[in-house]
């Protein structure tokens, strides 16, 4: 019998370079991917969504280069996690969702004037 299989393939830019808090901590970066659609009357719509992507392991040291601006390609698996958030006096679980990735490529480099 085969696994279950979460798969997730995304290209977009990232909004900030990628960071790692500690030595063993996994790097992080959050990426916009924009879609762009005509509406009925003709006019240019679109819509980023961002994306939190969390990268382990070797990989991991390719990811530290990447830079704000870049456009990359990222496959992964889409997780959820949960954290506790205090609102007022009442603490709530708040549920987020990350990619962990298993492929990265670079596609551009942006160029310092275009910044």
């Amino acid at each position: 019998m085969r696994n279950d299989l979460s798969r997730t393939v995304l290209m977009g830019h990232l909004g900030a370079d990628a960071t790692r808090k500690s030595d063993k901590a996994p790097v992080t970066f959050r990426m916009a991917v924009t879609s762009r659609w005509k509406d009925n009357a003709g006019d240019e719509q679109k819509h980023t969504e961002w994306h939190n992507i969390t990268v382990f392991g070797n990989r991991g040291k390719y990811a530290e280069t990447l830079k704000k601006g870049e456009r990359v390609y990222v496959e992964g698996e889409l997780r959820s996690n949960t954290r506790p958030k205090t609102i007022g006096t009442e603490t709530v679980n708040i549920t987020y969702w990350e990619i962990i990735a298993t492929d990265i490529e670079r596609l551009t480099v942006k160029k310092d004037d275009e910044e």
